[in-house]
């Protein structure tokens, strides 16, 4: 992975079938470098997986969970639902966490992405230290197998997720910084967010958004990159002042011209990084 490497979610393209998806990766948008989402129950076909990235030609910047029964109808509703939060439902996304990594390490990936889940705002209360207690868990999970967990940012503050991670002291815990997600949640400003999160970002996702009118009670909306108000331009140049050099990883999960917008995306982070 060459630094400020350009790449995509592989689910940005809303292609169900991942062969596809990757094709139109490498051939439409001429990039060698995706975040590969386990998002579904694919990644139970471990052979057919294996075989599809290998023949795409692709390189894997990190793999990516997500859990049936996770709800982004709303703010609030993910906050119920998401990550590591729901107890009935804590042994069943640990298990698939645990497969996911023995797969990451299959594909010769090093990183593993997730969203955790809202880390409740009262760091004394009980729901504060059963979540520290999971995110180890996963994080010793991806630990025993040589891979760094990434946190994605959004549901918290960068100083709350900054206080979140040191109690979790977990030397293997860090960041997949998403500044859109930082307007879509209405928890900050992305250049601030960078400012504080500095070296624990080591994965980035290039995505854009504008708030809402009731920040943190109603979604913000996601847009084109370079069009709403993460600051692209100036987010990409912090970012390389900090010394980060990693990869810029497009994520588009809104609109029905995914693929146009996409190669906007492209020309724009192209411009910005040479």
């Amino acid at each position: 992975m060459q630094p400020l490497q350009i790449g995509v979610c592989s689910w940005s393209l809303a292609i169900p079938d991942l062969e596809r998806a990757l094709a139109t990766i490498r051939e439409e948008l001429g990039l060698g470098l995706v975040h590969l989402g386990l998002l579904d129950d694919k990644y139970k076909d471990r052979d057919r997986l294996l075989r599809t990235v290998e023949d795409a030609g692709v390189e894997v910047s990190a793999t990516a969970i997500g859990f049936v029964g996770e709800d982004y109808s709303t703010i609030q509703r993910i906050a119920a639902t998401g990550g590591y939060i729901p107890d009935h439902d804590w042994e069943n996304r640990k298990a698939k966490s645990q497969a996911v990594a023995d797969l990451t390490r299959e594909l010769g990936v090093r990183q593993m992405s997730v969203h955790i889940g809202f880390v409740p705002h009262d760091p004394r209360g009980r729901g504060y230290a059963v979540m520290v207690d999971r995110v180890k868990a996963i994080a010793d999970i991806a630990g025993e197998r040589g891979l760094s967990l990434l946190m994605e940012t959004g549901q918290e503050t960068a100083d709350a997720l900054m206080a979140f991670m040191d109690a979790v002291g977990r030397p293997n815990l860090a960041v997949n910084f998403d500044p859109a997600n930082v307007i879509l949640y209405g928890v900050g400003e992305p250049l601030e967010a960078v400012n504080v999160l500095k070296n624990r970002i080591v994965h980035v996702h290039m995505k854009d958004a504008n708030l809402s009118a009731r920040p943190g009670t109603d979604w913000g909306e996601e847009v084109v990159l370079g069009t709403g108000q993460a600051d692209i331009p100036r987010l990409v140049s912090r970012l390389r002042a900090l010394g980060y050099t990693g990869p810029l990883v497009i994520e588009r999960e809104a609109g029905n011209q995914r693929l146009a917008d996409i190669k906007e995306a492209v020309r724009l982070l192209e411009s910005l990084v040479g």
